[in-house]
Formats: structure tokens, sequence, C-alpha cells
């Protein structure tokens, strides 16, 4: 997560719009977004180079549920 967005939830915990525990939740949650990013990107290189059908299904679902619950 960038320092300045970082910067802007602190100010607003600051203010006390946002609680500690919300403020902490938001920040791990923007950390481990670049983290989904490289998994999808794994995942659809190795759909690339799937040698079956149910190898390739497999890892079809895999990015469904990335996309369903973490977008």
């Amino acid at each position: 997560m960038p320092h300045s967005l970082r910067a802007k939830l602190s100010g607003l915990r600051y203010k006390g719009i946002l609680e500690d525990k919300d403020y902490k939740r938001l920040c791990k949650a923007l950390d481990n977004e670049d983290v989904l990013d490289k998994i999808r990107a794994e995942i659809k290189k190795e759909m690339s180079n799937a040698d079956s059908v149910d190898y390739l299904n497999g890892l079809n679902r895999a990015l469904m549920i990335i996309n369903e619950k973490y977008r």
C-alpha cells in the first residue's frame, strides 16, 4: 500500500473517524492486494501450460474463487 494512503488512513484514525481495529484491517487488506494479483498471474501462466482438461478446470475454478471473493 502506498505510504500516502496509509498516512490518510492514519489521519482519519487520529480524527476519530476510523477506529483502530478498522484502520488495522484496512491496512492489512490493502497490503495483501498485490499478493492476489501475483497469484492470479501465476494461475494464468499455469493455465497456458495445462496438460489435462481436469487440471485446467481446477485452475479455472481457483481463479473464479479468487475473483468472486476478492474483487
